[in-house]
C-alpha cells in the first residue's frame, strides 16, 4: 500500500480522537464479533514452508469455468448502458427463470416469480433475520452447523437452540422437544443434503418428519442447499421445499460456478417473498446487474453438464482422502462417509482438543478448521473438518499422512 498523499497533523489527531470514545456508541449486537478465524488461519499459514490445506470450502479453482466467464461477461455487457441503472430488485427475469427450471428436477415446482437473487446464499440467511428475528427470537439449528449463519443470526440477536445431530443430520425427537420448550422459536435452520461441516445428509423420511413439525408448530424452516448438485453416489433426495412450499430455500452458484460472483438466490411463499424482496431493497437495491447476465449467460445450456464434469474429480477426492484416514489414523479416531459435498468431519478421542492441535499440525505442514468453531456454543474441541475440494490427490494423501502423525504423537 501506498503512504497516505495528506499530511495528518497533531491538530488532526486531537480532533480525531481528544476524549471520544465512539466504542461506547456501539450496537450491542456487534458484541458477537470476536478476532477473525482468517486471522487464526492465516498466522497458522506461517508455520511450514508447505503446509497443506485443508480448510477451502469452494470449488477448485482449476474447475472454475473460466473461458466460459469471459465469453459470458462480453455478452452480459452488450447489454449496457441500458443495465446500468437502477433496477431488477428481483433480480434478471431470465436468470430467475433459469433457476425455477433448474429446481424442477429437485422437485420443487416454482416460478420466477417467487425467486430473489441475493449476493451469495448468506445474504439470504440475513435477509430471513431482517423478515422473522427480534432480539431474544428463538434459531433452532443443527449442532454442529456452518459458522457464518451462527454469526448472521447473533448479529440479530436472536437466541441460539443447538439440536443434536447424528450421522442421518438433526435428529427429530430432540427437535420436538425443542419446539415445545421454547415457544419463541421463529426459524429451523437446517443444511439437510451434505451438511457443512459433517458431510451427513438427512433421509427422507427425517425430512417428512421436520417438515410435519414445521407445520405443527407454525415455525418458519430456512432450508440452505448449496452442495445439493455434488452427489458422487446414491440418489437425489428432495429438497424440503419439494415437501412444503411454505419452505424458505436457499440456493447458490457459488459451489457449482465460483463464490467469488455472489450470486445465489431465495425461493419463498408469496408473503414472505415479499418482504424478503422489501428487505433486500433497503438494503442494497439489487445485485450487480452485470454478474446477473454473466452468471445467465455462462449457465445456460452448459451448467448441468460443466457440473457433472467436476464430480468424477471431486470423488476421487473425497475417495482418496477416506483411504488415506483408513491408512493413516490411530484406531481412536472416526470420521464421516459423505455422499457428496466438500468435507469430512473428523472425531478424535475425548480428550484430545483439536484447537490446540493444530498448531502442532501447523508445525508439521498441515492446515484444518477446529471443529469447536461449527458448534453454536463452542463447546466441543475433539472434532476437525477437512475439505477435499480444492486439494490434488497426492497432496491429500500427504496431508492425511501429517494430521495422522500430528495426531499419534499427540498420544491420539
Amino acid at each position: 500500500m501506498s503512504a497516505n498523499l495528506t499530511t495528518t497533523t497533531d491538530l488532526d489527531r486531537t480532533r480525531a480522537t481528544g476524549d471520544v470514545d465512539l466504542t461506547t456508541r456501539f450496537a450491542r449486537r456487534n458484541d458477537v464479533f470476536g478476532p477473525s478465524i482468517w486471522t487464526e488461519i492465516l498466522h497458522l499459514f506461517k508455520h511450514h514452508a508447505d503446509p497443506v490445506y485443508f480448510g477451502d470450502g469452494s470449488p477448485d479453482k482449476d474447475l472454475i469455468p473460466l473461458a466460459r466467464l469471459k465469453e459470458a461477461s462480453a455478452k452480459a455487457w452488450e447489454h449496457a448502458p441500458g443495465c446500468l441503472g437502477y433496477g431488477e430488485q428481483q433480480g434478471f427475469e431470465p436468470l430467475r427463470e433459469l433457476i425455477a427450471e433448474r429446481m424442477k428436477p429437485l422437485g420443487v415446482s416454482t416460478s420466477a416469480e417467487r425467486i430473489l437473487i441475493t449476493s451469495g446464499s448468506t445474504q439470504g440467511i440475513d435477509l430471513a433475520c431482517r423478515v422473522f428475528i427480534e432480539p431474544g427470537d428463538v434459531v433452532l439449528l443443527e449442532n454442529p452447523t456452518f459458522l457464518g449463519a451462527t454469526e448472521i443470526f447473533r448479529s440479530w440477536e436472536a437466541r441460539l437452540v443447538p439440536i443434536e445431530t447424528d450421522e442421518e443430520g438433526m435428529m427429530m425427537d430432540v427437535l420436538e422437544a425443542s419446539l415445545i420448550a421454547q415457544p419463541r422459536a421463529k426459524l429451523i435452520y437446517t443444511i439437510p443434503t451434505f451438511q457443512n461441516p459433517t458431510g451427513s445428509t438427512m433421509p427422507i423420511e427425517r425430512r417428512r418428519r421436520l417438515v410435519d413439525l414445521a407445520r405443527r408448530h407454525n415455525v418458519a424452516i430456512l432450508e440452505d442447499d448449496p452442495y445439493v448438485e455434488l452427489r458422487y453416489d446414491g440418489v437425489t433426495i428432495p429438497p424440503l421445499a419439494a415437501h412444503d412450499p411454505n419452505v424458505i430455500y436457499l440456493g447458490t452458484f457459488s459451489k457449482t460456478i465460483a463464490p467469488g460472483i455472489r450470486c445465489g438466490w431465495t425461493c419463498a411463499p408469496p408473503d414472505v417473498h415479499r418482504l424478503l424482496l422489501a428487505n433486500r431493497e433497503v438494503s442494497d437495491i439489487s445485485n450487480d446487474r452485470i454478474t446477473m447476465r454473466t452468471v445467465y449467460h455462462t449457465a445456460v445450456d452448459f451448467l448441468t453438464g460443466h457440473v457433472g464434469g467436476t464430480l468424477d474429480v471431486y470423488r476421487r477426492r473425497r475417495d482418496t482422502m477416506l483411504r488415506a484416514l483408513a491408512d493413516e489414523m490411530p484406531e481412536s479416531v472416526t470420521w464421516s462417509d459423505p455422499d457428496g459435498g466438500f468435507f469430512v468431519w473428523i472425531t478424535l478421542p475425548e480428550e484430545m482438543n483439536a484447537s490446540d492441535l493444530a498448531i502442532q499440525a501447523a508445525d508439521n505442514g498441515v492446515i484444518y478448521f477446529p471443529g469447536h468453531w461449527f458448534f453454536p456454543n463452542a463447546d466441543r474441541y475433539n472434532m476437525i473438518r477437512l475439505s477435499f475440494s480444492t486439494v490434488p490427490e497426492d497432496r491429500i494423501l500427504e496431508g492425511v499422512r501429517r494430521l495422522g502423525e500430528t495426531i499419534r504423537a499427540a498420544g491420539g
